[in-house]
């Protein structure tokens, strides 16, 4: 039987100021090595704090489902219009990270997993890299995790308000409440040709505490105490909500998912236009 092989990362403290000052100690890999269910990882940063779940690059959807990262995880399934965009053009916009990403036109499209890559009930962290076509007068879903009746969170640009936010149902059923954060430093930007926004949602169960990053960066608005735990039960959704629709147009880009919290140092590093496959 193949053993699985997953991310799992941190930062030790002692070494938190030579990894700022980009200088990375001979042997760190193996410093932050772990096993998991009998394999050894040994990516650059590793720690039991978090678990990759889920990373997809979106370079490429052969057979309309673009690879995830980890190979027993859900690969990311294109509906509706959905497609990937690359180019060899010199002179042509380049994708937001990497040779692709994926564009999608606020009309019923978007990309999901066949299930949830976390479910919520515990902590985890999902990030993405986006970049709106319009800022206009609709609300647009960046990424969903759903329920049955209602989102465990989404994260949306909100008409009404002009900014990011992150909503959070407290219970699965229809009209439940809900705790949003929204950003309100960093308002959405819909430039064409810039590279987008990084966004992550972190969930840290034990602290009941909800953090919503943009661009690497946590506002002191954007950190609240929540003790939501209901586990989602569908597929992590990019580009929609598939309760509320709410379809978003624009590109997507460095999608990943973790069960556990991720750090800030690493959120940062997330936040980068490197595409860091070692996170």
């Amino acid at each position: 039987m193949k053993a699985k092989q997953r991310t799992a990362f941190g930062i030790l403290p002692g070494m938190a100021l030579m990894l700022m000052l980009g200088v990375v100690p001979s042997g760190v890999h193996n410093a932050y090595a772990v096993e998991r269910d009998g394999a050894k990882t040994d990516s650059l940063a590793e720690s039991p704090l978090s678990i990759r779940e889920g990373y997809w690059q979106l370079e490429a959807a052969p057979g309309g489902a673009s690879p995830n990262m980890e190979p027993e995880g859900f690969p990311l399934e294109l509906n509706g219009d959905a497609w990937i965009y690359s180019t060899e053009d010199i002179f042509a916009p380049a994708p937001l990270v990497g040779q692709g990403d994926l564009r999608l036109d606020g009309d019923g499209d978007w990309a999901a997993t066949a299930g949830p890559p976390v479910t919520g009930d515990g902590s985890f962290t999902v990030a993405v890299r986006a970049r709106l076509y319009e800022a206009g007068d609709r609300d647009q879903t960046v990424f969903s995790l759903p329920g049955t009746y209602a989102d465990r969170f989404a994260v949306r640009y909100h008409a009404a308000t002009g900014k990011w936010e992150l909503v959070v149902a407290t219970e699965d059923r229809e009209s439940a409440p809900r705790v949003v954060v929204a950003e309100e430093q960093q308002l959405p930007d819909d430039q064409q040709g810039a590279s987008g926004q990084h966004l992550a949602v972190v969930f840290d169960a034990p602290s009941h505490e909800l953090r919503f990053y943009v661009e690497g960066q946590l506002s002191q608005t954007s950190r609240v105490t929540d003790s939501t735990s209901w586990p989602a039960t569908g597929g992590l959704q990019i580009g929609r909500s598939a309760v509320d629709g709410d379809y978003f147009a624009g590109a997507v880009d460095e999608v990943r998912a973790y069960s556990g919290v991720v750090d800030d140092m690493s959120i940062v590093r997330m936040a980068g236009l490197g595409g860091d496959s070692s996170l």
